[in-house]
């Protein structure tokens, strides 16, 4: 019988986790080390008191945030390997436990760490990171750390070194043989019982680097066991097709580095949540930013509505490597399945840059799901016309407009997550979305004409920085419901232009079924195209199923702490919850219909939380 969880555990782990007096934020002091012995202090509690705290743990609206990280995502053999947290308890003060686990990312072996058991202990052992193996898990106060390095050395080469001594011990060394891991962190319950919120950080072992320019002409595999860095533009060319295996890392070399899918040929990119495929920044983590490098960027030979059927993208010559676009709506450009875009957005001319995922005239056999874009110096996703269709999306930090659309795409997409920092926000950004038709001639055919269901938009309330939620206007038309919009500096929504207001009447524009949060007032229309009293009376009165009304959701209010290991599930009592606001999706083989919640994320599926995407802020 356990009496007191303490006894004894300060003469087995203070060399690696505990003194007094206990601090509550460490921040590493550059050049030296962090006082390993302080950063986390022991809960003295009963039995009674353990269970009782377990019995009382909630994840409501302030579950404790914690973000791991490591310091690079795939090294070669001789780099080597740091991790590092931040945790903020984010108004937490129940004692918690937490644990720790290495795992191989193909076959799922787990082994957990214990400091008193001397760090990683056999397959089957279950410890926490500060109990006896085999003994039981001991509750701590949540410390409060901010980029807190557990395993490092600060003599390690600075290209890849965050200059601190690790807790926990140095740095790792990458062998030779190539593998797929990760480390896990899990701020457990008291008792050790059940999970409340958690962390992971994926990296890969490889025996080489290959460098990757110019044109591929000729079908080439990209695999997890070498990473990939490319220079410039990178442009693979019909009948070309280009497949990357699950867990492969792609650096962009600089600021340029961008790949082309022309017209003709084909990516298969099919990760998994366990083995996503990343492209990023060749930076270490700590030192990345937007604009790193360019994008993806995929062209197909579905319709879009520029005069001749072909278009060009944006900031780019008018050549026909750059062209898209077409009569063939069911297109194929391959797959696109757990693939993250990361810290991109160059600019190819001024105001021109590039998005995190470029879709221009791609057909509808294309598969686009489970897409993160994350710190995007332009826009996250943006269809230039075609048909192409995508599904579990989600946006981080993009400096311009979440999901946008033009040049009469007339796609579906489902499951949609947003999520805005200020860090580079644009006056002119729209977080949520940004619709057009064509940007000359309103009335081109095709309209753009979407189906969209299932969106969680959250802004961050700033009031001098960003602009709309959404923005619908040069002649868009489409069908929009099950939508979550709050935090715009501007009003949630708005409308524009004759062209698009001419869509209501017929059923062409449909935004329904939605929760609009904030304030709908002729100041928040301050843009001289705004019609602040049409766009009301369209949003609440020719649709019948708006609202606006708190939506409740565990995210709550903006916080950039709430960014790094965010919660957007709604809250038991919820307006998202109320089933009889919540439309349907049509049953036509694409759509998920089993849906039971507005928003992007529901009950039961919680498709963010998988491990498979990054929330590191730089």
């Amino acid at each position: 019988m356990r009496k007191n969880v303490v006894l004894g555990l300060v003469a087995l782990v203070s060399a690696a986790a505990f003194a007094a007096p206990p601090r509550h934020m460490i921040e590493p002091r550059e050049g030296g080390m962090p006082d390993a012995r302080a950063w986390v202090e022991p809960a003295i509690m009963t039995e009674a008191e353990i269970e009782q705290a377990a019995a009382a743990a909630t994840t409501a609206s302030n579950w404790p945030v914690v973000l791991l990280e490591t310091n690079f995502y795939a090294f070669v053999p001789g780099e080597k390997v740091q991790l590092r947290v931040t945790i903020n308890p984010n108004n937490w003060s129940t004692p918690v436990t937490l644990y720790m686990y290495w795992q191989d990312r193909v076959s799922g072996v787990k082994r957990y760490y214990s400091v008193p058991g001397g760090g990683l202990q056999n397959v089957g052992v279950v410890a926490d990171l500060f109990g006896v193996p085999g003994g039981s898990p001991v509750p701590v106060n949540l410390p409060a750390l901010n980029d807190f390095v557990l395993f490092g050395s600060a003599a390690d080469p600075a290209i890849l070194s965050w200059g601190i001594d690790g807790a926990l011990g140095p740095s790792m060394t990458a062998p030779s043989q190539p593998g797929l891991y990760q480390y896990v962190i899990e701020i457990r319950d008291a008792a050790g019982r059940r999970v409340i919120s958690k962390s992971n950080a994926m990296y890969s072992f490889v025996t080489a680097q290959e460098r990757v320019a110019g044109e591929i002409s000729q079908s080439t595999t990209w695999t997890a066991s070498k990473r990939y860095v490319l220079s410039d533009f990178v442009l693979v060319r019909e009948p070309a097709v280009l497949t990357i295996e699950p867990g492969t890392v792609i650096l962009g070399a600089d600021n340029r580095a961008t790949l082309f899918i022309t017209k003709g040929a084909k990516i298969q990119a099919s990760g998994t949540a366990m083995r996503p495929i990343v492209f990023t920044s060749s930076k270490k983590v700590g030192s990345r930013a937007q604009r790193d490098w360019g994008g993806l960027v995929l062209f197909g030979r579905a319709p879009v509505n520029e005069p001749g059927g072909q278009s060009y993208l944006e900031g780019l010559p008018s050549q026909p490597q750059y062209a898209f676009g077409g009569t063939d709506p069911h297109d194929n450009s391959g797959v696109l399945r757990y693939v993250r875009l990361e810290f991109g957005g160059f600019e190819i001319e001024a105001n021109q840059e590039i998005n995190a995922l470029t879709l221009g005239g791609v057909g509808d056999r294309t598969v686009i799901e489970y897409i993160q874009a994350h710190f995007n110096k332009d826009d996250s996703i943006e269809f230039f016309g075609g048909t192409v269709n995508a599904k579990y999306l989600l946006l981080t930090s993009n400096a311009d407009d979440g999901l946008d659309w033009d040049l009469g795409w007339q796609g579906k997409v489902q499951y949609v997550v947003v999520i805005k920092t200020e860090i580079n926000d644009e006056n002119d950004s729209n977080f949520a979305g940004e619709s057009d038709g064509h940007p000359q001639n309103f009335d081109l055919t095709p309209l753009s004409n979407p189906q969209v269901y299932n969106l969680t938009a959250i802004g961050t309330a700033n009031q001098t920085l960003g602009a709309y939620g959404w923005v619908l206007r040069r002649g868009t038309a489409g069908k929009v419901h099950n939508v979550i919009i709050y935090g715009a500096r501007h009003a949630p929504v708005t409308l524009r232009d004759d062209a698009t207001f001419n869509r209501i009447p017929p059923g062409e524009l449909v935004f329904d079924n939605s929760i609009l949060y904030g304030d709908f007032s002729d100041a928040k229309f301050p843009n001289s195209r705004d019609r602040a009293a049409q766009t009301r009376q369209f949003l609440f009165e020719t649709m019948k199923f708006n609202r606006n009304v708190d939506p409740m959701l565990a995210f709550g209010s903006w916080a950039h702490h709430k960014f790094l290991n965010p919660n957007v599930m709604p809250l038991p009592g919820s307006p998202a919850l109320d089933i009889s606001y919540v439309k349907t999706p049509p049953d036509d083989g694409f759509f998920d219909t089993f849906v039971d919640c507005i928003g992007g994320v529901c009950p039961g599926n919680d498709w963010v939380s998988t491990g498979w995407a990054t929330f590191s802020d730089n």
